[in-house]
């Protein structure tokens, strides 16, 4: 199988080169890299893909559509963000992609620890920020803060100001938003606004409730508000106490459906900022082809 590699190294704690070295080996030959420590430093025989660097996620974006069709798998390392923007480029070529990141939570990312014999080819429903034509698997969130790695250790940081460059740890915020979805409008004081994709996993777990009803009837999405921020990263069951109760108000998406969101906060995608103030958000059906693992039966 010919490769396409893509690192990023500064996702999460950073990238062990014995890690990347170690999932491509079980995979085949790398054909094409990413340029210097994209991925170049790691295979100095392969081909080397180049860009003119922008040092954002649209990087990784450009690089996977540079790729597209010349290899069998493009291998991305990185956090849910990373996944995300090589998801974006929308190629036709399946992807791999290994987590490295702060979270690693996401739709699209595999262990490193995979069986390659058990690797299959699935299609992953999306949700889109138009404005951006970002795809995000994992959520879409508006929020001041949004989750990364400093020092070694996961916390909360100021999206905002993130968009700038910059990583500085901040304490999430309530804002005012109203959310138009489904003919409804939900508006208030929010702790965050959350679009998700439903998942099996909830069926059944009526505390999950919009999700729960959401996923049974066979919704693919559901945006939330809720009254209190979630996006931090050092809550303790004292903390918790002190702001619940937490209450949750939904509305159900079908495919094609959109949702605006219009709040004095920044709006994210996959834990990368998006767009300040307003997003409008839809869900696409079957919208990039990904390797997962097969789960054992027991």
């Amino acid at each position: 199988m010919k490769l396409g590699v893509v690192v990023n190294p500064y996702a999460g704690k950073g990238v062990d080169e014995r890690l990347v070295r170690k999932v491509v080996e079980k995979l085949g030959e790398v054909k094409l890299v990413a340029q210097e420590e994209l991925g170049e430093v790691y295979f100095k025989e392969a081909e080397v893909v180049r860009i003119r660097r922008t040092f954002t996620g649209e990087d990784t974006k450009e690089i996977v559509k540079l790729m597209d069709g010349k290899v069998d798998l493009i291998v991305v390392f990185g956090g849910d963000g990373t996944a995300s923007d090589a998801a974006s480029a929308k190629p036709k070529t399946p992807l791999l992609c290994i987590g490295t990141g702060t979270t690693n939570v996401g739709k699209l990312i595999t262990p490193p620890d995979f069986d390659p014999e058990r690797l299959k080819v699935v299609e992953l429903d999306a949700l889109r920020v138009i404005e951006t034509d970002r795809l995000a698997f994992n959520d879409v969130v508006a929020g001041n803060t949004i989750l990364a790695t400093i020092n070694g250790k996961v916390t909360q940081i100021d999206a905002e100001r993130f968009m700038k460059g910059e990583k500085v740890r901040a304490e999430p915020k309530k804002f005012r938003g109203k959310i138009k979805a489904g003919g409804k409008i939900i508006e208030g004081v929010f702790g965050n606004v959350f679009v998700n994709l439903t998942s099996k996993e909830f069926l059944g777990k009526g505390s999950a409730g919009g999700l729960a009803m959401a996923a049974f009837v066979g919704f693919p999405a559901v945006v939330s508000s809720v009254n209190e921020p979630l996006v931090v990263a050092e809550y303790t069951k004292e903390k918790l106490r002190e702001v619940e109760p937490i209450v949750t108000q939904t509305v159900s998406l079908d495919y094609n459906e959109k949702v605006t969101i219009e709040a004095n906060t920044v709006i994210s995608a996959d834990g990368n900022p998006q767009t300040y103030g307003k997003a409008t958000v839809e869900v696409l059906e079957k919208a990039v082809r990904v390797l997962k693992e097969k789960r054992k039966k027991f």
